[in-house]
Formats: structure tokens, sequence, C-alpha cells
């Protein structure tokens, strides 16, 4: 692919694409996953301390959607690092569903 090409296909995919509006994206992006981990921190103690249960779902949710961001980085990037961490995130999602349905089990 020569240069030329290259320019072309870049220029081509942001087309109608503001900068800012990519970073401020971006940054919304990561404040929302910080909020939402946050957030499932103090449901999670709150939680505990008023029902005397810990809410699991809540844990899967938040390790599923950790793997599907991994994922989606590793087939975009092909990183081995990426494929390692959204391998990790999905098993910790699988065993936290686990536990979640037996809770419900148990109810």
């Amino acid at each position: 692919m020569t240069r030329e090409e290259i320019l072309e296909k870049s220029q081509n995919e942001n087309k109608g694409m503001d900068l800012a509006e990519i970073e401020t994206s971006k940054a919304g992006v990561l404040l929302g996953w910080i909020l939402m981990g946050v957030l499932s921190i103090v449901i999670l103690i709150v939680d505990g301390i008023v029902f005397g249960r810990a809410p699991f779902e809540l844990v899967f949710v938040f390790s599923a959607s950790l793997a599907s961001v991994f994922f989606y980085k590793f087939f975009k990037l092909r990183r081995k690092h990426e494929l390692f961490v959204a391998s990790a995130y999905s098993v910790s999602a699988l065993c936290w569903l686990t536990a979640w349905i037996i809770q419900l089990a148990d109810l």
C-alpha cells in the first residue's frame, strides 16, 4: 500500500469526525466505566449490610463487560496481552455467574 493510499483510507475513515469530539467521547466512556465500578462497589457494600448477601449479579455484569472490552481490543489490535486479560475476565465472569445461580437456587 502506498503512502497516498494509506492517507486516503485514513481520511475516508475519519470523514466528518472531529478530533476533539473523538477525545471527548473517549474521556466520557472512561468516566462512565470508573463511575460504574465505584457505584458497583457501593451497591455491593450496601447490599451486604442491608440484606446480608453479596450481589453476585453486579460483579458478574462488571466482569463480563470488561471481558467484552478486552476481546474487542484483542480483535482490533491483535495483542496477546488483550486476549489474556479478556480470558481472565471471562473466567471471572463465569465464576460469578455460577455463584449467582447457586445463590438463586438457595433462595
